[in-house]
């Protein structure tokens, strides 16, 4: 067995029991019989009528963009990154390995960024402004890179370091807040549609971007691409969830309130 092969063989095992273990404990009430044809009758409607959830709800809408957002800036971070380790350390090989280090502290740092969203929906005070907060900083890690794209030494290496781990950082305090609404907005017969648009909202996004990254001169305009999409969805999100419920009004008004209710019973 080849050195190599022990990671895939060991992230086989893992994808196997999470296989086994969904199937055992997620069970779902049974449901009517189908065809391959009349699911693929389906996919076109299915996706309209996501299309359509996201243009008559605001909130579908943001969320839809806030994905489209972040597939820029994915693509732009993973097409761009191996590239940049092979020029900082001088050789493919020694810059692919790099590369995987990084690549596991970033997904580290998305999973620390999962675990902290309760905590920034509070500390923001809602949903909504914990992912313009989240969606924020991860698009500061963007600029923070396309900043140092041209800079070379220690220095500007620990900033782009610091920068991709902010990305991922934001994008993973921003997905389950993002989900936490959608749960809400959307009944549950549509929620699988609404996830289905939105990863086809970051998938297409991240295979357009990809492409116009490519067109553009090496130095921070790449970064820029994806950073600017990122800030872009992020300002959609400014301003909403100020809203709070009214304030209880004061117990001697409530009381008064009362009396005049009783009063108008016995009446």
């Amino acid at each position: 067995m080849l050195p190599l092969s022990v990671p895939l063989l060991l992230g086989a095992a893992v994808e196997v029991a999470f296989v086994v273990h969904a199937l055992a404990v997620l069970t779902e009430p049974a449901r009517p019989a189908t065809t391959l044809r009349g699911v693929l009758r389906g996919v076109p409607a299915t996706v309209s009528g996501g299309l359509r959830l996201g243009g008559r709800d605001p909130l579908v809408r943001r969320v839809l963009l806030g994905a489209a957002g972040a597939g820029s800036a994915l693509s732009v971070v993973e097409l761009l990154t191996p590239g940049r380790t092979a020029s900082l350390t001088g050789a493919p090989e020694s810059g692919a390995v790099l590369f995987a280090l990084l690549a596991c502290a970033g997904f580290a740092c998305s999973a620390v960024g999962s675990h902290l969203a309760p905590r920034a929906a509070a500390l923001a005070g809602s949903g909504e402004r914990a992912v313009l907060v989240s969606l924020c900083t991860a698009a500061g890690g963007l600029l923070l890179l396309a900043a140092t794209a041209a800079s070379t030494g220690a220095g500007p290496a620990v900033l782009a370091a610091a920068g991709f781990g902010l990305v991922y950082l934001g994008l993973g305090a921003a997905g389950p807040n993002e989900g936490e609404l959608l749960h809400r907005r959307v009944e549950g017969s549509g929620r699988a549609t609404a996830l289905s648009v939105q990863s086809l909202a970051l998938q297409l996004s991240a295979a357009l971007t990809g492409a116009v990254s490519g067109l553009l001169p090496p130095g921070p305009l790449p970064w820029l691409l994806g950073g600017g999409a990122l800030l872009a969805a992020a300002l959609l999100w400014s301003g909403r969830g100020g809203r709070r419920p009214p304030a209880a009004p004061p117990a001697d008004g409530l009381q008064a309130a009362l009396r005049v209710d009783v009063r108008s019973v016995n009446k």
